[in-house]
């Protein structure tokens, strides 16, 4: 049997074994105000999204040869039409499928930090050192430099950049960000590792399995920061704000949606997984998009694009056809 750690538990399911943290005792489940779960899946939206995947290609599989850590994998997609707030739909395509989601988990750090600085724990101005051992060589950040808490996540959000990635999860504490994603129903997602080898993790984390998450626990995330759940209206405003960074590429959801959507995200890429969570929005039309794929950027960025340009369409001509019959 393989040895781990004591700190961590976890759980066997379906072909995936997303690691669970032992949360500390002086780790709580944090309270979400105002948040409501998701509903369940809306069957028809759920069949109109298959066909789309089907027709994008987004469905196939990656063989385990071609995938560093051996198994076979498949996307996760998932789709939440949030155009009324009060009756969201949900749709997606194995929407639980918990794969390896790169960068796209840095939003998750992301959440705890502001929901920390809402509730004065932090201040965006305040000053960390980055330590060494954080340090990685394409970043923009250097060991010892002093930076403000703000340049820190503007620095992981509009470039991705791994060092301030590193600091910020230090300031986050991986156990404090898993259990913000505990308070929404989110277990299995939860942050395991820093941008780091393994030979340079922090003690305790040297074996650990990599962080894994599937596109419903991100849509559920990006649920909550709607609903002002994750530090109220400042916090939704703030995640938002520093999601619209995001320059790290055009190509995915950017490339499908029109021109005039605003979009909120967070892009990950690494090996073989390429992925994109968002907002959208469009005039009155807003929706959640949230794809994680098995495949290269060079696979996956039409195929996302070309989703991005279905749902955007389909979604818009619900809405059109159910102001025409009101």
């Amino acid at each position: 049997m393989r040895y781990f750690p004591a700190v961590f538990v976890f759980l066997w399911a379906m072909g995936n074994c997303p690691a669970q943290l032992a949360l500390r005792p002086d780790v709580k489940i944090p309270d979400l105000p105002g948040f409501r779960p998701l509903p369940a899946p809306d069957p028809a939206f759920c069949e109109e999204i298959r066909k789309m995947v089907e027709e994008t290609k987004l469905d196939e599989q990656t063989p385990a040869e071609e995938n560093p850590d051996k198994e076979e994998e498949c996307s996760s997609i998932s789709v939440v039409d949030i155009t009324d707030m009060e009756h969201p739909r949900l749709g997606g395509w194995r929407e639980d499928n918990f794969i390896y989601p790169a960068s796209s988990y840095k939003l998750y750090v992301l959440g705890e930090i502001i929901r920390q600085v809402v509730s004065g724990e932090h201040k965006l101005d305040e000053k960390i050192r980055v330590k060494e051992h954080n340090v990685r060589g394409d970043s923009r950040l250097s060991a010892g430099q002093e930076v403000t808490i703000s340049e820190v996540l503007r620095l992981m959000m509009m470039y991705s950049d791994n060092t301030a990635a590193n600091e910020a999860i230090d300031l986050a504490d991986r156990h404090r960000a898993s259990a913000l994603l505990r308070a929404m129903g989110c277990r299995g997602s939860d942050i395991t590792r820093k941008y780091l080898s393994r030979s340079l993790e922090d003690d305790g984390y040297t074996t650990v399995p990599g962080t894994t998450s599937s596109a419903l626990h991100f849509a559920t995330f990006l649920w909550a920061v709607e609903q002002g759940a994750v530090g109220g209206g400042r916090g939704r405003a703030l995640i938002k704000g520093y999601m619209g960074m995001d320059s790290t590429t055009d190509r995915r959801i950017r490339g499908g949606v029109p021109a005039t959507a605003t979009i909120y995200s967070k892009t990950g890429t690494w090996d073989i997984f390429t992925s994109e969570v968002a907002i959208v929005e469009e005039g009155n039309i807003r929706y959640i998009l949230c794809i994680l794929t098995p495949f290269r950027e060079e696979k996956a960025e039409p195929r996302m694009a070309a989703f991005a340009a279905r749902v955007h369409e389909v979604i818009k001509s619900f809405h059109q056809i159910r102001r025409k019959g009101e």
